[in-house]
């Protein structure tokens, strides 16, 4: 099934409806982002850590970057064409619901499973995880709610995604592995984003020989998983939105197996000086494992 994105400025919200998101004048800024220093074979300096997000010299530099403001060209994105797309998207969850870990899992879970299948037209998803994250977080080491990432990164690699299929979807993840499939992260802000937004590269400009595995540390004890970093490229083209408000999503591509799509779409949290005042960010992702009858 395919979904058309259209343009409503007049009409209001209804749970669950979809459309693209208000336009208002652009709001481009400056800001340095974490890439990962490699090593002469291409490989990463070093592992990042679980609710670890200041910089580390050693292993990171700071590149300067130009983050562009998508309003007013949010139709020009697709997650086939940049990896990213953006969506409104209204839903029944208020703010507080979300600290209800069964109100994210039975409510919030379908809605957005709903919303992938009627933007992407798959046939099947899965939700494997979520993260509530917010500026001032006080417990790093949580899984389920940490603080904005300042890393360039992509939540999981190609053989990682594979291995979460089998180990989500048991006895029909051979079935599933021959079909196409992704791993999609939806982003919604829980109230309106200024300090520490999230911003998201076009993937058309990323290179796969700029993607660098890079082990990520987790807490608790639990083993190290794989992660994609990014190493610095001279081309990359960085987005977010100004102001993102509760009923706009974004979603992001960490990984598809269909050849003639943009596969992935390096994102981070970034700093913006002039809104450093303002409220900490408080947001949701949730990845999902979407298929087609492909």
């Amino acid at each position: 099934m395919t979904t058309t994105v259209t343009h409503t400025t007049s009409q209001p919200a209804v749970p669950g409806s979809i459309s693209a998101v208000s336009t208002d004048k652009p709001r481009d800024f400056q800001t340095q982002l974490q890439y990962v220093k490699v090593s002469e074979d291409g490989k990463a300096l070093g592992p990042s850590t679980w609710g670890k997000t200041d910089y580390e010299e050693d292993r990171e530099q700071l590149v300067p970057a130009t983050i562009h403001d998508a309003r007013g060209r949010q139709g020009d994105f697709s997650l086939d064409k940049n990896g990213f797309q953006l969506i409104k998207h209204t839903t029944v969850m208020k703010k507080e619901d979300y600290n209800s870990e069964e109100n994210v899992k039975n409510i919030y879970y379908p809605e957005v499973e709903q919303m992938v299948k009627d933007v992407t037209g798959a046939s099947f998803v899965k939700t494997v995880h979520h993260v509530l994250r917010h500026s001032s977080s006080p417990d790093p080491d949580c899984l389920t709610l940490t603080r904005p990432l300042y890393k360039v990164h992509v939540d999981s690699t190609p053989t990682r995604v594979a291995t979460t299929i089998k180990l989500s979807l048991g006895d029909k993840a051979e079935e599933l592995l021959n079909k196409r499939y992704a791993l999609i992260n939806i982003w919604r802000p829980l109230k309106v984003v200024y300090k520490d937004p999230l911003a998201y590269c076009d993937g058309s400009t990323v290179p796969d020989e700029d993607f660098v595995v890079r082990e990520l540390n987790m807490p608790n004890g639990a083993p190290p998983k794989e992660n994609s970093a990014v190493r610095m490229g001279g081309g990359h083209v960085w987005y977010y939105l100004y102001g993102q408000k509760e009923d706009e999503v974004t979603f992001i591509r960490c990984w598809d197996s269909k050849p003639s799509v943009v596969k992935r779409c390096p994102h981070s949290a970034v700093r913006d000086e002039a809104m450093e005042g303002m409220e900490d960010r408080e947001s949701i992702e949730v990845r999902c494992l979407v298929f087609w009858e492909e």
